[in-house]
């Protein structure tokens, strides 16, 4: 795994950040960050700090309407990831054929 394949799972390993994309995958589309702010209970900075290691990570996009901030899941993004976790670490390094077999 390359420091790019694995920038979503650092991600996701902090609590709050799991917290944010379990809300924005039940959302049913775009979610304010007014409305992140009460799901999470850290300070606004504290918040957009943690939006943005997300959206590096490629788990999220951001759109912005005058002030306001509106996030949603990348849904492609997850199914790279279930992808990832479903054959990917039966083909990573030391695993041979006769071991996934």
């Amino acid at each position: 795994m390359n420091d790019e394949e694995a920038l979503p799972f650092r991600a996701l390993g902090d609590p709050v950040r799991s917290v944010i994309l379990r809300h924005l995958a039940a959302a049913s589309g775009e979610v304010g960050a007014r409305e992140l702010a009460d799901v999470v209970t850290v300070g606004q900075p504290t918040l957009s700090y943690h939006l943005a290691v997300l959206r590096e990570a490629g788990l999220i996009e951001r759109r912005k309407e005058g002030r306001h901030h509106f996030h949603r899941i990348r849904p492609e993004a997850l199914v790279k990831l279930a992808d990832f976790l479903e054959t990917g670490l039966l083909r990573g390094p030391g695993v041979d054929a006769q071991t996934t077999a």
